[in-house]
């Protein structure tokens, strides 16, 4: 327990961090830094996790989260639109993964179909709409949309549907998953405006956090 409680101190000490240096906009290389620490610890808690249960399916959600923390760096050098195809490209396995798991473990709920629908037609009715655009990514961009919406939607039906802890901490990380990427969307082809970027940093990373302590249950 002091050992979940200590590591838990720390990574809020760098999602802070990395909160404050995105509201100073202070230089995104050591914005950078501090976030690749923060996903090398949801990453290490993860498969501290899996030696701890050592369960064949927790390896599965492991290399989700490692996958998610690719990602991230990635999106670091995200100047390079090669090098932000590629995050997306691996946060697509992420969420793929992590949604394969989520079924596999808990089982298949068709309370799942319903989030996901709404999701699906909320992002269809945005684009026909001329909220935003995905311009000449259009194809990979849904694709990618559809896998962090089924992620998000089976987050939340496991959160509601089944009991226990591990339940709760997956289902609602992977929720908040869903829904910092949301933001994340709306900050990169949108708005443009920090606040923004900030929530959707408090979502994400605190959600990989409830993902990874759900392996330690």
């Amino acid at each position: 327990m002091v050992t979940k409680i200590v590591l838990t101190v720390v990574y809020a000490l760098l999602v802070l961090t990395l909160v404050i240096l995105k509201a100073f906009k202070i230089g995104s290389r050591r914005r950078g830094v501090v976030k690749m620490l923060t996903a090398s610890m949801f990453v290490g808690i993860a498969i501290y996790g899996c030696i701890l249960q050592q369960g064949n399916l927790d390896i599965v959600l492991a290399v989700g989260l490692i996958f998610a923390a690719l990602g991230d760096l990635l999106l670091v050098f995200m100047d390079r639109h090669s090098f932000f195809d590629a995050g997306v490209v691996s946060f697509a396995v992420a969420s793929t993964v992590i949604s394969a798991y989520g079924i596999a473990y808990f089982g298949f709920s068709w309370w799942m179909i319903l989030p996901f629908a709404l999701f699906v037609a909320t992002t269809v009715i945005c684009q026909v709409t001329k909220l935003y655009s995905f311009g000449r990514d259009i194809v990979y961009l849904n694709v990618y949309t559809l896998c962090i919406g089924l992620c998000g939607s089976v987050g939340i039906a496991v959160a509601c549907t089944f009991g226990g802890v591990k339940a709760i901490l997956f289902g609602i990380g992977s929720f908040m998953y869903m829904l910092s990427d949301v933001c994340l969307g709306l900050f990169l082809l949108k708005f443009k405006k920090v606040g923004l970027d900030i929530v959707n940093t408090l979502l994400y990373f605190p959600g990989m956090l409830l993902i990874a302590l759900s392996l330690l249950f």
